[in-house]
């Protein structure tokens, strides 16, 4: 199979894997701090008059900001718990809003500045963000209408085409006794032949709920046991929490990710990834319940497939073997800054075209960086205040090579403030150190 090929053929060990979970919320087409993040009205002196007179207004300054960076999730129907698209909306949770940019919690982009480019950088610059602070410290003026700016549209890049869809078999009502609901439901691949998948894009039934989906990968042999377990709950789905569930997470490959924000289509620089006839998919959907607004949901995911691919891609999961049998990676109970980490010499050439962090709910910060067989580092992602609700994958401006020699490392660092010791495994209480990159065969 083209897939189980490609695997064998890896210089990585094939560990196992979790996907790309949160996105950032309001990407722009455009990086965010740009100056072009808004278009402005053509009557230039009597803004510049307005803006020296008043300082920043809603209609020019900071409108055109919420359109560009917030209101994807921040409306009406959408996943962020209240609206930021009006002047009325703003001004009632202004406070927020203004500790939640200075902080940057807000919007969800977790790299850190300085650790390499990515494409569809969502983050406000500073001087967005003082513009924000100054707004709201003055008075949080209106306005003249007359010069009202507009944020530039979300980008929604979308596939080329759509060859097919996939939803859940049938719709599911989260529970609502609980503020987060992690779900997975089985569904057969139907496609007859081997093909690679180039593109994928999520559509979310009920956007207020649907916090991520994740389509995971489990070979034919595993449908009467996915089966077996969705009856075995009596609901649509089974739970599921740091991965797939019924299946060893290396033995469950992934296949695309969803979060609020998220940049959708083809995979970058032409990248295809295998996917097998027989195979089946589990879609991994997390749904928040933060805002009371319960309903039955039905998400699909489209996609398009080809024979052929330009790239052969996959995404390889990173981190050290000797974790996964959860006694080995210990965050003694009430300590603070445990860190571990794991490095691996390359033994081959390998195209990377993104890279991604997890951890749980005591991650404090990770980074995964590559120390050329030279000697120079190349960081590839670091997050210095992680945070489990907002996970993504970051896709380079341009493609990096690994060469043999090169060190790829991963290291990640925890506070544990329970009373608990903790290890890794899949539950909400246990803890993770894992990296995956989308690479391809140069």
């Amino acid at each position: 199979m083209a897939r189980m090929a490609i695997m064998a053929r890896m210089a990585i060990p094939a560990l196992f894997l979790l996907a790309q979970l949160g996105a950032g919320c309001a990407s722009s087409e455009k990086s965010g701090g740009h100056d072009d993040a808004s278009e402005p009205n053509e009557d230039d002196d009597s803004q510049d008059d307005t803006q020296e007179d008043e300082g920043p207004t809603w209609y020019t300054n900071v409108k055109p900001l919420m359109e560009s960076h917030c209101v994807a999730c921040h409306a009406e129907g959408e996943v962020g718990t209240f609206a930021l698209d009006t002047y009325d909306a703003v001004s009632i949770v202004s406070e927020y809003v203004a500790d939640a940019v200075e902080d940057r919690r807000m919007p969800p982009w977790r790299a850190a500045e300085g650790c390499t480019d990515y494409r569809d950088d969502i983050q406000l610059s500073e001087d967005e963000i003082d513009t924000i602070v100054e707004w709201i410290d003055n008075g949080k003026a209106e306005g003249d209408i007359s010069l009202a700016k507009t944020g530039q549209p979300i980008a929604v890049e979308g596939l080329e085409r759509v060859d097919f869809s996939l939803e859940l078999p049938v719709p599911y009502t989260p529970d609502d006794s609980e503020s987060d609901d992690y779900r997975c439901f089985p569904v057969p691949w139907p496609v007859g032949e081997d093909v690679f998948v180039t593109g994928f894009q999520v559509n979310p039934d009920q956007a207020a709920l649907v916090h991520h989906v994740i389509a995971y990968v489990a070979d034919a042999g595993y449908g009467e046991a996915l089966l077996a377990e969705e009856a075995e709950d009596g609901q649509p789905g089974y739970t599921c929490f740091g991965g797939p569930g019924v299946i060893d997470q290396s033995q469950a490959d992934w296949l695309g990710a969803w979060a609020p924000g998220a940049t959708q289509g083809n995979f970058p620089n032409g990248v295809g990834v295998p996917m097998d006839a027989g195979s089946w998919i589990i879609l991994q959907v997390h749904y928040n319940n933060v805002a009371g607004a319960n309903a039955p949901d039905q998400t699909s995911i489209d996609f398009q497939v080809e024979l052929d691919a330009e790239r052969i891609g996959w995404i390889q999961p990173f981190t050290d073997p000797s974790w996964l049998d959860g006694s080995s990676m210990s965050i003694p109970a009430g300590v603070e800054g445990v860190r571990h980490d794991f490095e691996f010499e390359m033994g081959m050439s390998l195209d990377i075209h993104s890279a991604n962090l997890h951890m749980h709910r005591l991650g404090k910060a990770a980074e995964m960086t590559l120390t050329k067989a030279v000697g120079t580092e190349d960081c590839l992602i670091r997050i210095d205040d992680w945070d489990f609700n907002w996970q993504r994958s970051y896709v380079f401006d341009e493609k990096k090579t690994l060469e043999a020699g090169d060190v790829l490392r991963i290291e990640c660092e925890w506070d544990n403030p329970t009373d608990e010791d903790v290890n890794w495994g899949d539950g909400t209480s246990d803890e993770m150190c894992l990296g995956s990159i989308l690479m391809s065969l140069p």
